[in-house]
């Protein structure tokens, strides 16, 4: 069951969710380099890694750059 704690953005984003798609972000478009997955991101490696791993709480802002720059890069994460 998803509670209102669990979503990230007005899309009804799970965290779960958003790590899966910041892990394809990652992945797909960084060739899984959290460096520069962060570095596009305005984060640091840290914590792409701990919202990858679960230990960090992805917040609405990560994951509206996430899917804007996937956006203009072609990079599929939905």
């Amino acid at each position: 069951m998803t509670t209102k704690e669990n979503i990230v953005d007005d899309q009804g984003t799970t965290q779960e969710q958003a790590r899966e798609k910041l892990e394809k972000f990652c992945r797909e478009g960084f060739e899984n380099d959290s460096e520069k997955c962060a570095l596009v991101l305005g984060r640091t490696a840290d914590e792409i890694d701990g919202f990858i791993s679960g230990d960090e709480t992805i917040d609405d802002d990560l994951v509206m750059k996430m899917r804007g720059i996937a956006e203009e890069r072609g990079i599929e994460i939905e």
